[in-house]
């Protein structure tokens, strides 16, 4: 087959990841494959496809076969960081964010994951630490700033988290818990 048929296996795959339909995502990449084995942008689709299914092994297969053929970026580590806290493998999710930042320190999504887990582990000071530098590197990160809120909550932190409700409505949205 030809490269334009590889590509068109490939966009369809996407267009179904992006749909939810991803056996038929996982189907097409897996065909793209059977024609240009090992090729690692498919099997990154592949395994982001895998991810959103639920299918955490046979994403983290193929995610660390792209790891093993092109070496560490910032964008890999961090999807195999959510695989492996969707594992709820914290230990590694934390070392794939941490990999994630040393490589590319401005990542806001990294610092407010890597949060999470810290969040998740009741280790709050730690996810305070890491919210707060999310929301300093991208000012409008709802998420992150939901988080931070939570976090402050969790601390007992009243003026802070009135601080973060403040900036949620700031950005149209309602903070939980009636602030």
């Amino acid at each position: 087959m030809s490269d334009a048929a590889v590509r068109e296996l490939d966009r369809r795959g996407r267009a179904h990841t992006d749909a939810g339909r991803y056996d038929e995502a996982v189907a097409s990449f897996t065909e793209a494959l059977a024609l240009v084995p090992g090729d690692p942008d498919l099997l990154y689709n592949r395994g982001e496809a895998f991810r959103r299914a639920g299918r955490l092994a046979e994403a983290r297969f193929d995610l660390e076969s792209v790891l093993a053929l092109e070496g560490e970026s910032a964008d890999l580590l961090l999807a195999l960081g959510l695989v492996a806290y969707e594992s709820d493998d914290w230990d590694l999710a934390v070392a794939r964010y941490e990999g994630a930042l040393a490589l590319e320190p401005g990542l806001a999504e990294a610092w407010n994951d890597l949060g999470v887990v810290h969040f998740r582990r009741g280790a709050y000071a730690q996810a305070r630490a890491v919210f707060e530098k999310a929301v300093a590197l991208r000012a409008d990160y709802d998420e992150a700033w939901i988080n931070l809120h939570d976090t402050y909550d969790e601390l007992g932190l009243r003026k802070e988290r009135e601080a973060a409700a403040r900036r949620l409505r700031e950005l149209g949205l309602r903070p939980e818990g009636g602030d």
